[in-house]
């Protein structure tokens, strides 16, 4: 009985591993969804598991495009998840701006520990608090 109390608690903690290395987005493009544009609501749209679309997916990525068209500045905001880029000041919240060619300027916000970033910033907060005492109870066990 012991025996299969620790296999179910190794199993639950490996799944809790799992859960917090993967990352999560939002993936949306303001063009096409109205609703991605800032200010952003996130009950409409779902995030996605970056892992399953790029490889080595670590961080989310917020692109703000503005373009000169037709005598206004076009506004467009694109939010997916990315394996490269720097993490901004601010834990992310800081952009990296670039100018692109005749009237384009371009926004990067990318981050990997807050929410609808990176959903492992709460669980392994959770995780480092849990472990030890799961451990503990784990041995209290097989004693």
């Amino acid at each position: 009985m012991k025996a299969i109390v620790v296999i179910f608690s190794f199993a639950a903690v490996f799944c809790l591993l799992e859960v917090a290395t993967s990352i999560r987005c939002y993936e949306c493009n303001s063009y096409y969804q109205q609703d991605c544009s800032d200010h952003f609501d996130n009950q409409t749209i779902n995030m996605v598991d970056c892992s399953a679309k790029i490889a080595n997916a670590s961080r989310c990525r917020k692109q703000i495009q503005e373009m000169w068209i037709e005598d206004h500045w076009d506004i467009r905001y694109i939010r997916q998840c990315a394996s490269i880029g720097d993490i901004g000041d601010y834990e992310g919240r800081q952009c990296k701006e670039r100018a692109g060619t005749y009237k384009v300027k371009v926004r990067y916000c990318h981050c990997d520990n807050q929410d609808g970033c990176n959903t492992a910033s709460a669980l392994s907060s959770l995780l480092g608090f849990s472990l030890p005492i799961a451990v503990f109870f784990l041995l209290k066990l097989l004693r």
